[in-house]
């Protein structure tokens, strides 16, 4: 799902009045990433896809998406952007938690699935019959998944279902669900809670749920203030967008448990900004 924003407002009075913003404008459309997220303030699943595998696939060459060297901002925002470098931890995080969970004749779902990478890059050798289900309301992004289904060929059975994560009309129906990025873009706490009882009601008693949240950013620790400033910067001035819902672990507890699970663990990243989730479906509430 898409990458979000630092949560700081933009004051717009002093932005057209920058020189930095036309230079940084200039510098965003001389990359198809860029370009990108100019004209969309945002991430769809391919380029979200890009950013969460460049450290896999992309840093040992150096090369952007058209196969040039790396632009000097494209390569700041890959490599060194707080919030990018977090959400490419929290990517490892939530393989490292899936990992274990997996078993045969499990059925696991990815909600928004994005190009599923969460899971189509998961090991499933020692493990049989098992089925995943990419659930998005993007058809662009289903299609994706599917091509990556295929180009990746993990040996798994794959359904492609274009639903309403509030709505997914599928009682007790997995055994693990994943999600990353829907509660980032809802400011309402009760509308983010009913996601996660959506989420609860899917699951069979006992199902595991991993997802995750952002924090605040009075409780961040960013491994360069130099660099948080160069984000806070771009990310409200330059291309402002437009979600930035955060929550820190106390309410995220609540929510869950409101819904019906049980917290096992969290796990931070390195600068506290992206923290991933292990939560397990209670049976029955007391």
């Amino acid at each position: 799902m898409s990458i979000i924003s630092h949560g700081y407002s933009s004051d717009k009075e002093s932005c057209g009045a920058d020189p930095r913003i036309t230079k940084l404008k200039n510098e965003l459309s001389e990359f198809e990433l860029g370009r990108f997220l100019l004209g969309n303030l945002g991430l769809n699943g391919r380029w979200t896809s890009y950013v969460l595998m460049y450290p896999d696939r992309g840093r040992a060459s150096n090369l952007s998406s058209d196969g040039s060297q790396l632009k000097e901002l494209e390569s700041w925002l890959l490599n060194r952007c707080p919030i990018f470098a977090a959400t490419q931890e929290r990517f490892r995080i939530f393989r490292e938690l899936t990992q274990p969970l997996l078993c045969s004749d499990m059925k696991i779902a990815s909600l928004p699935s994005g190009l599923m990478d969460d899971l189509l890059t998961l090991d499933y050798s020692s493990v049989d019959n098992v089925e995943v289900t990419a659930i998005d309301l993007d058809s662009d992004s289903l299609e994706a998944a599917r091509i990556n289904h295929k180009q990746l060929n993990t040996p798994v059975a794959v359904k492609f279902e274009q639903r309403d994560a509030w709505a997914l009309d599928s009682f007790e129906r997995w055994d693990l669900i994943t999600s990353n990025g829907l509660n980032i873009y809802v400011a309402e706490d009760e509308s983010c809670t009913d996601l996660y009882r959506s989420i609860s009601k899917s699951l069979k008693p006992g199902g595991m749920f991993v997802m995750s949240f952002i924090t605040p950013p009075d409780r961040w620790e960013p491994k360069s203030p130099e660099d948080l400033a160069q984000q806070r910067f771009l990310f409200t001035n330059v291309m402002p967008v437009r979600w930035s819902c955060v929550r820190d672990e106390s309410k995220t507890r609540q929510q869950l448990d409101a819904a019906g699970f049980e917290v096992v663990s969290i796990r931070y990243d390195s600068q506290r900004m992206f923290p991933a989730v292990l939560a397990r479906k209670l049976s029955s509430r007391s």
